[in-house]
């Protein structure tokens, strides 16, 4: 394997983990952020039940809107990304793979993009 194709892969293998890494956090927090709206409801359901000021909205609601609203911005934020950044640079990648002829053994399984020896 030539350097340059040790570099296409290299990027590659750094593309993914990147994108995987950034998937994973963001499906984290919403996780998180569901999982203590489930936990205070069932440990501390009294709370979630207080009015917030005069109004009618109670704690639980406001904490239910905003786990709707971080589900919208969370689900932008990737989109946005995937859009303005992921989407240039895998098409980058994956063209660059295409011309220096990694294709097919990619494809056929003869090479890994995790092998040790791209390093």
């Amino acid at each position: 394997m030539t350097k340059e194709q040790k570099d296409i892969l290299l990027k590659f293998k750094n593309f993914v983990s990147f994108r995987n890494k950034f998937s994973l956090l963001l499906s984290l927090v919403i996780l998180v952020c569901y999982y203590v709206f489930v936990f205070g409801i069932g440990a501390f359901p009294e709370i979630l039940g207080y009015r917030i000021g005069d109004t009618s909205i109670t704690v639980g609601i406001a904490f239910g809107i905003f786990i709707i609203i971080s589900c919208i911005v969370t689900t932008g934020l990737y989109t946005f990304v995937a859009n303005q950044y992921m989407d240039k640079n895998q098409e980058e990648i994956l063209s660059d793979i295409e011309r220096s002829g990694l294709t097919q053994q990619l494809q056929s399984g003869e090479l890994s993009y995790n092998q040790e020896e791209i390093k």
